[in-house]
């Protein structure tokens, strides 16, 4: 599982142009406490991009519903994410500008979830 990110540097790398992109791919379980993973990369080599990226996952798969789980209360994702801010692995500006915006964020990750559900419920609910 946790190879996933290395993999994302080692394709995308080998396309020109991509290098930023595939930085923030790879980079998306770094911590600026260096403690992340693939590269145990510190803060001042996570550029923003990735930052982004590595609050959004969190997010992502905390407020999104799971075969196994509902998504987190609005409230628990605050609480996790502050304290992850303040304890040094994730940017603490990228977590307040998501906690500010968050229920707008929330409503627009609904509702591509929902349209995503409905695309693959007719794909695979539909008559040969």
């Amino acid at each position: 599982m946790k190879q996933h990110t290395y993999h994302t540097f080692s394709i995308l790398s080998t396309i020109g142009g991509l290098q930023m992109i595939a930085e923030w791919g790879a980079y998306h379980h770094e911590r600026l406490d260096g403690k992340g993973y693939p590269f145990r990369r510190e803060a001042h080599e996570i550029n923003l991009g990735a930052r982004i990226m590595a609050v959004s996952d969190i997010f992502t798969a905390l407020a999104e519903d799971r075969p196994y789980r509902k998504g987190m209360k609005a409230e628990n994702i605050t609480k996790i994410l502050r304290e992850q801010a303040s304890r040094g692995i994730q940017d603490p500006h990228i977590v307040k500008l998501l906690l500010e915006n968050l229920e707008e964020v929330r409503r627009h990750v609904t509702e591509r979830q929902e349209q995503v559900r409905d695309y693959y419920r007719a794909d695979i609910e539909k008559p040969e």
